[in-house]
This record gives structure tokens, sequence and C-alpha cells, in this order.
């Protein structure tokens, strides 16, 4: 479904990503992990159509999205949904109206199939009840599941997931990958999870790809990523800093799993 070569995107002189190649097949459910300033958000934004990137070419079931004009992407963008790190709900509206905003924005629904939709996509995220409460009002983890249910009412193809449990406790966080699991079997979407929870990346993950220094390093399945030999992800999923082991093997040491 998505198919990304040589992209590059550099901000003010300084380059974040340098040559990303990186394929996501139809429903499946990658992870991007790496670390902290890697370009790990810069990509998901590409991928959502938000960032226009130097060079290179991304693809979405075989249309290349950067040479688009504004208007052309539009459509393309309804077909993705997000949900941004901080949940990025307005503070003035309440739950209702930030659930169903891309519907009342785009008026592609009558009020009554608003409100419906408002419902079932709030009892998927477990958040029934809530429609009149202000963001203020919600736990960091009950704005993930609203930010959640904003992101899928308008029933896209692709999942976008930014650091999703950054800043949740332990069973909260569960809960959230226990929901990006359960939107990939109910909707069969396709689902990018950018994350360095590497709990997370083991649970939702059917394929963990590294960012390291603007380039894919490695990608392979869970087991494979944990049994890796490269000491730059060995080191990353162990938590070790590269000045404890020594260094990172050296630029030029070959990356293998």
């Amino acid at each position: 479904m998505i198919e990304i070569a040589g992209l590059k995107k550099s901000f003010f002189g300084t380059p974040v990503l340098q040559g990303v190649d990186l394929a996501v097949a139809d429903s499946e459910r990658l992870v991007i992990i790496g670390g902290s300033g890697c370009g790990k958000s810069v990509l998901l934004r590409h991928i959502a159509g938000l960032l226009k990137p130097d060079t290179g070419s991304l693809r979405i079931d075989g249309r290349d999205l950067v040479p688009l004009p504004e208007r052309d992407l539009n459509p393309i963008r309804q077909g993705i949904g997000v949900l941004f790190q901080g949940s990025a709900l307005f503070d003035s509206l309440d739950v209702f109206h930030n659930v169903a905003f891309s519907l009342l924005e785009h008026r592609t629904a009558s009020p009554k199939e608003i409100r419906e939709r408002v419902a079932q996509v709030l009892d998927v995220v477990g958040m029934t009840g809530q429609e009149g409460k202000k963001p203020a009002e919600l736990s960091g983890g009950m704005r993930k599941r609203i930010g959640l249910a904003r992101a899928i009412i308008s029933r896209p193809r692709i999942m976008l997931y930014d650091e999703p449990t950054t800043g949740l406790d332990p069973q909260m966080a569960d809960s959230i990958n226990r929901l990006i699991l359960k939107m990939s079997d109910s909707f069969h979407v396709t689902s990018i999870v950018v994350t360095h929870d590497m709990t997370s990346a083991y649970m939702v993950g059917e394929r963990i790809a590294m960012l390291h220094r603007g380039k894919i390093l490695v990608s392979g399945a869970p087991r494979e990523i944990q049994e890796s030999s490269d000491p730059i992800v060995r080191n990353f999923i162990r938590g070790v800093s590269e000045e404890r082991d020594g260094g990172d093997g050296g630029e030029g040491a070959k990356k293998t799993l």
C-alpha cells in the first residue's frame, strides 16, 4: 500500500531524513523505532501528506504524493487517520464536537448520521457517555482515546500513531496498545506506529523498522529485532547508551539482523 523511496528532508540546512526506503503492505502493522530526534515523527508527517520531501517519492496505492497539488492531496488525507502524540484535541470543544470535527467540517454526513457515528466510535474506544466533557476534564489516557475516536470516524484505510503511549502509566499504555490491535483486526487498516516504547513495539508490531541517522537501519519481525547482533539496535532496545557500550560498532560496519 505504501512505498517510500529515497526520501530526504532537511530543515534550515540540517538533514533529518537522508534517504528513507520503506514499503508497508496492505493491513500490515509496522512499528518504527529510533532515538529522539531521529526523524520518526517527520517521516510520519510525510506519510500523512502534511510535509513535502526535498527529494524522493512516497506512493500510496501506486500514486506518488510528492508532486500532487494541495487540492489533490485532500482526498488522500481523508483516507488517513492520525493519532498525534499530544492527541491534538481542541480545548474549546467538547468531546462530541472534537470527534465529529472532520464530518462537520466537510459536511459529509447528516446530523443524525454524525450522532450515530460519534456514538459508534466512542463505543469502540470505550468512551461512551463522555460526549459533553471538555478535554481539560479528561485524563491523558482518555484524551488519547478521544483522539483515536476522532481519527477513525472517517473510516480511514491507513492509521498513523505518533508515540501513542508516551506519558501514560503502564496499565493505560497497555489499553492503548490493545486498542491499536483492535483497530487493525476489526477494520483491517494499515497501521504505522512510531514509538520508542519497546513493550508497545513488541506488542503491536508485526514488523519493526529502526530509523537511525535519517535512514532505515534494519527491518524485521519483533523476534528478529530482539535477537539482532547489530550493536546500534541492541543498545537501543536494551536502553544502553553508546558511551556505556563503547560506541556504535563503527560507521562502516555492515548492518545485519
